[in-house]
């Protein structure tokens, strides 16, 4: 049998120990009574010491059969409250007097939570009770547990402690808005006919040009009218297609960090990480995260609900603990880029005065890749680490960029991220 019970703010009072005056008395009875022969002095000294011991020993039996289970979400959103139920299973022999359960629940800044099951649970009985808690702290990986077991003697003499194993963790993930870069219509079908068919060839269905068969070649690609009027074989070159493709770039670069705590570039750029590839993955596109930082990460693309949960898990373990500097990461994976697809990257102070980044970026629109910065504005973060001067100034790059076609997107400290992506990002013109 199950009983639901309702959490209570009850406590219960810090009894333990309270029979020991008894025992005490009990001791001075028994002492009196041998010293004096005085039997009912000898009954009574024995009731008061025997009783409350017999008790004290069913109080601890009982308590070494009490088990608990958690149920909880594996899962949650910054501030997101949710529910966590404890159940409590009486595995022993004797009944359990109003057992009450505690434990910490981290994310709410380690608030102390208490259920107390107000009715006895009986032998082999099963019960359980919730609590909410509200996830206060920040994006990160939360222990929940151990739990404590308090319970007590109905007449309220001892109140023993158990702690039981019940560790559990819960991913908080960073709260974001559903917000992409800009796109102007028909940009895609354009690139396709327009540069990508300049580009290269590959897989579309979009005829390219045809060509003299080289060893390798798939057959099904064989033009036989052409081969038998040439007499060798020739086959079809495909024009290469345009993607949807989105490829974010997370810097986790040390030295590359502005601001601290929530209020930093970095928890910034997991926002607008989280925002992009919500909504370029809802709109059926495949998303690819580069996120290097003490570990390698890479996610290669996807699609769906299932790469944006691998999004999310990166995201939080993120951690400004990287040792290569974005532009280097850029050179090193610019490979994997396909022509027609869309690049955002987080652009730190120290990139404005990388030559190498600008020559990754403009190889990048070379082979005709939507290119968007997301700039952070470094005069309105607190900067933790001591910068240069002879960088760029912040309004200066940004016309040097808008120049080379480049969207660029200004992201002050404390920014309205939803409102800064929903206006038109401002590009040049095109070179």
């Amino acid at each position: 049998m199950t009983k639901l019970a309702t959490p209570s703010a009850i406590k219960l009072k810090d009894n333990c120990g309270s029979a020991f005056p008894l025992i005490l008395l009990g001791a001075l009875a028994l002492t009196f009574g041998v010293t004096f022969k005085n039997i009912p002095a000898i009954a009574l000294g024995i009731t008061l010491v025997v009783v409350p011991g017999v008790m004290y020993a069913i109080l601890r039996i009982a308590l070494h059969g009490v088990t608990a289970t958690r149920v909880a979400p594996t899962t949650a959103f910054e501030g997101d409250e949710i529910e966590i139920k404890l159940v409590l299973k009486n595995g022993g022999r004797f009944s359990l007097f109003q057992p009450m359960l505690t434990e910490i629940f981290i994310p709410e800044i380690h608030t102390q939570k208490h259920i107390l099951f107000p009715f006895r649970v009986r032998p082999r009985e099963v019960v359980e009770a919730s609590y909410r808690g509200r996830c206060v702290l920040p994006r990160g990986i939360y222990d929940l547990g151990p739990t404590l077991t308090v319970v007590a003697d109905p007449f309220g003499w001892f109140q023993l402690r158990k702690t039981l194993p019940t560790e559990t963790q819960i991913k908080v993930y960073p709260r974001f808005d559903r917000f992409g870069v800009e796109e102007r219509r028909g940009s895609v079908h354009s690139l396709a006919t327009e540069r990508l068919t300049r580009l290269g060839v590959g897989q579309s269905t979009e005829f390219f040009s045809v060509r003299e068969y080289r060893v390798g070649d798939p057959f099904r690609r064989l033009h036989w009218p052409l081969t038998a009027h040439r007499g060798f074989p020739v086959v079809r070159e495909f024009a290469r297609p345009a993607t949807g493709d989105l490829f974010l770039y997370l810097d986790l670069y040390r030295y590359g960090l502005l601001g601290i705590g929530r209020g930093s570039s970095l928890e910034h750029s997991v926002r607008i990480v989280a925002s992009l590839a919500s909504h370029s993955l809802r709109l059926g596109h495949r998303v690819q995260l580069n996120a290097w930082g003490g570990e390698r990460r890479c996610l290669p693309l996807g699609i769906g609900r299932q790469q944006l949960q691998k999004i999310l898990d990166q995201l939080v373990v993120a951690r400004p603990d990287g040792d290569a500097p974005l532009d280097k990461v850029l050179r090193d994976t610019a490979q994997d880029i396909l022509p027609g697809a869309t690049v955002v990257l987080m652009v730190s102070p120290y990139l404005r005065k990388s030559r190498l980044f600008d020559a990754q970026v403009r190889a990048l629109k070379g082979r005709g890749t939507h290119v968007s910065l997301v700039i952070f504005d470094d005069s309105t973060f607190r900067n933790i680490y001591a910068l240069s001067d002879d960088r760029e100034h912040v309004e200066q790059y940004l016309q040097r960029m808008r120049s080379l076609g480049v969207r660029t997107y200004l992201v002050p400290c404390a920014a309205n991220l939803p409102a800064i992506f929903a206006a038109p990002a401002t590009v040049g013109a095109l070179r």
